[in-house]
């Protein structure tokens, strides 16, 4: 098919060509007004008579006359000449004559970085400004019928215009209203957006201009896997678009000086009145020499003075600072973490949002309910969680017999205990992996009554099931010769376990256990079916000092399950006894509660606030974005599950749901991560620009003439035939102009009488 529509395509040429010389054929024409003129010239015999010397015409206006004869023979033959050219349909490309001769429309497509880092300050234009005034000047030189589509690059690549438009008035009311830089982003695959709207164009030339300041960290040149998808995106479009970059960014060869702030890791973001919440942060120092710098803590934007921490840093350096605070009241809250000014505004703060709430309701199912509560299993458990005497605990903890686990006694709940279990019925497994998949947070401790068969055939499921790990044989200290046998401090490096290592002081290391099972954890081998859950990968985040996991985690739908390999009595082990038993079992409550929060987000994830039971709609309450706009919130599901919140979070930042109804409650506010590398400022090396154009054929040029004359210049061939038969129009008029004027004055050539001897 294609060397046929190859052939079809090369006859098409040959005729086409050969119509063209029968065309210019018609050059042969200009002889005609020759021929003519000629003929006019006919000499004729003079008979001289009285009168006749009345009569000449003097030597100047003859001289004139002949010369007019000429103009008009030149117009003639012109006209003929540019008629034939015109039926010829001759073209031009590139050059300051396409501009009045380019007939195609062109389909535009302009990409503007929007990471943070074109947000530098050092130069008295952020790059960020000077590409929005750069594209407004750009739509200055397109004409009427081109079309524009405008994509803003960031974390996610954000079309603001995506079909292509002649309205350049709603072009620059998009530019007018572009936020501030944030966040970072991907050059490759705003380009390879840029492309796919590309196809949607009907014109015959197609570009792509994309707005950056040339950093190294978005153009990813290491990422071939990206850079083969936008190739062959270009080779499938039937109108391969050219591709402009125009560098906004510092004039500088170095890397510049720039502090900033990491993501903020937080020991949780849900907890309660009164708990000590740690939040640690890593502080960089980009190029620079070595220097002290003030770091902040601030709630809700208002800085704690007396939280304010000198930091030394060395040349691209960096240093963790940590702070802690017990919030007093409930409600949300957003801590911050934040350096004073310098040229990059965008990474000198770091935020996270904190849900403070009431106690946390628990349930803890006992494996051996006895009538002398101290015989069990849930008996320190249960007094660790919710202490006597305590107006306020931080948790709400109610125990039941496993027989009296039902759907009813889930409701409310956010974390389940299954302490020593020996085993569950078929319907409560199924209520457990609604309950956990749904968000809730599972405990499994297991002990001498555990009946491995059933745990490791239901529960584990082959590696898909709710147990992160299978249950292998019990385990003696006896077994091993290194005395007690207690948690290895190092392997505690989950950030809601990192305070008790012994470093910090603390006991929980000190545990002595007697006796415990060896858990293996899931593999992706262990199974190849599919399940309507998907466990994470499971991850080991406490061992024993043997290499045993103590403590193995997975994510199982929207929420996590935790496995001990002992339980949480006396029988096996000295923890109970230890300081560190009841801050420990905290930290278990509210990292798995936190799960549901959703309150610091990836962007594009949506935004969720708690179950309205129904009485809310979206008109109730209003979002407001990291770039001050409010926007109403939306509806997930129907019915008592109904939820409120909101799906656009492509900007980075914090966002902040208010109802509109005080009555309703107060504000809840949320954070939208953004990748802190954005901030090394290293820029592409001139290698590295060379092998992306030789490879993608990208063109770097420095101003934006360059992309109008490469426009102009790399343009589909314009036709010049309406130009020519503009000009024989024009001469057509200048022949009956001058012929007239011969005509009315009466004038014939006359040869001066030769001279009789």
């Amino acid at each position: 098919m294609r060397g046929r529509n190859a052939a079809c395509y090369t006859w098409g040429l040959m005729t086409f060509g050969f119509l063209n010389l029968l065309m210019l054929g018609g050059l042969v024409g200009v002889a005609l007004p020759v021929v003519v003129h000629l003929i006019s010239r006919r000499k004729y015999d003079v008979v001289s008579w009285g009168a006749m010397q009345f009569l000449e015409v003097g030597r100047r206006t003859r001289r004139r006359i002949r010369l007019e004869e000429l103009l008009l023979l030149l117009l003639r033959i012109g006209l003929i000449c540019l008629l034939a050219l015109a039926l010829a349909r001759p073209w031009a490309k590139g050059g300051w004559f396409s501009k009045l001769s380019r007939s195609t429309p062109r389909d535009v497509s302009v990409v503007i970085d929007g990471s943070y880092s074109m947000g530098w300050e050092g130069d008295a234009v952020t790059p960020h400004a000077a590409a929005i005034q750069r594209t407004f000047e750009l739509l200055e030189e397109l004409a009427g019928g081109d079309t524009v589509t405008l994509l803003d690059a960031r974390d996610k690549v954000r079309p603001l215009i995506e079909r292509p438009t002649t309205d350049f008035r709603l072009v620059r009311e998009q530019l007018d209203a572009l936020p501030s830089p944030s966040g970072t982003s991907s050059v490759v695959s705003a380009l390879t957006k840029a492309a796919q709207l590309l196809t949607t164009g009907e014109h015959l030339d197609h570009d792509i201009i994309l707005m950056t300041d040339a950093q190294r960290l978005s153009w990813s040149p290491e990422d071939e896997r990206s850079w083969r998808r936008f190739d062959e995106t270009i080779s499938q479009s039937s109108i391969p678009p050219h591709v402009w970059v125009v560098d906004v960014g510092m004039q500088q060869t170095d890397t510049p000086t720039n502090f900033s702030v990491d993501r903020l890791r937080l020991s949780r973001d849900l907890t309660v009145p009164g708990f000590p919440l740690r939040i640690e942060a890593k502080v960089r120092q980009w190029g620079g020499k070595s220097t002290t710098c003030e770091v902040h803590f601030a709630i809700n934007g208002q800085r704690r003075s007396d939280k304010s921490i000198a930091l030394s840093l060395p040349p691209n350096g960096e240093a963790n600072v940590v702070f802690e605070h017990r919030f007093e009241t409930v409600g949300s809250y957003v801590v911050s973490v934040s350096l004073d000014a310098d040229d990059l505004p965008g990474d000198n703060q770091s935020d996270a949002a904190i849900d403070v709430a009431e106690g946390i309701p628990v349930l803890l199912v006992d494996g051996n309910l006895h009538r002398d509560r101290t015989q069990s299993e849930t008996f320190f458990l249960h007094a660790a969680l919710t202490p006597s005497g305590s107006d306020a605990p931080w948790v709400v903890a109610s125990v039941i017999d496993a027989a009296q686990l039902t759907e009813a006694a889930l409701e409310q709940q956010r974390v389940v205990f299954l302490a020593n279990v020996s085993q569950l019925t078929e319907t409560q497994i199924d209520l457990l992996e609604r309950f956990v998949s749904h968000g809730g947070g599972l405990v499994i401790a297991a002990g001498d009554h555990v009946d491995i068969e059933s745990y490791n055939d239901r529960f584990f499921a082959g590696g898909k099931g709710l147990l992160p790990a299978r249950f292998d044989i019990v385990r003696n200290e006896r077994d091993f010769d290194l005395g007690d046998v207690n948690v290895e401090t190092s392997s505690l490096e989950a950030s809601w376990l990192t305070r008790f290592r012994r470093e910090n002081g603390v006991d929980f290391t000190e545990a002595r256990f007697a006796h415990w099972w060896k858990l293996i954890p899931a593999t992706t081998d262990d199974s190849t079916e599919e399940s309507d859950t998907d466990p994470g990968p499971p991850s080991i985040v406490a061992r024993f000092d043997t290499g045993d996991p103590f403590l193995v985690t997975h994510a199982f739908g929207e929420g996590t399950v935790v496995q001990l390999a002992a339980p949480l009595d006396s029988d096996w082990s000295t923890l109970p006894a230890k300081n560190d038993f009841v801050p420990f079992l905290h930290e278990i409550v509210f990292h798995l509660a936190s799960r549901t929060s959703g309150r610091n987000v990836e962007p594009g994830i949506p935004l969720m606030l708690g179950n309205m039971n129904g009485t809310a709609h979206a008109e109730t309450v209003e979002f407001t974005t990291p770039d001050g706009r409010k926007v109403p919130a939306e509806e997930f599901g129907i019915g008592p599950q109904a939820r409120l919140g909101l799906r656009e979070t492509s900007l980075p930042g914090v966002y902040r749901a208010q109802p509109n109804d005080p009555g309703m409650g107060n504000a809840e506010y949320f954070v939208v991560h953004s990748d802190r590398h954005e901030s090394d400022l290293t820029p592409l090396s001139p290698p590295e620009r060379q092998r992306l154009s030789e490879n993608h054929h990208i063109q770097f040029v420095s101003s934006l003439e360059g992309i109008v004359q490469g426009m102009a210049e790399e343009e589909a061939p314009s036709e010049l035939w309406r130009l020519l038969l503009l000009g024989v129009l024009l001469l057509l008029v200048a022949e009956v102009l001058m012929t007239r004027r011969l005509v009315q004055g009466g004038h014939e050539a006359i040869e001066e009488p030769t001279t009789q001897m």
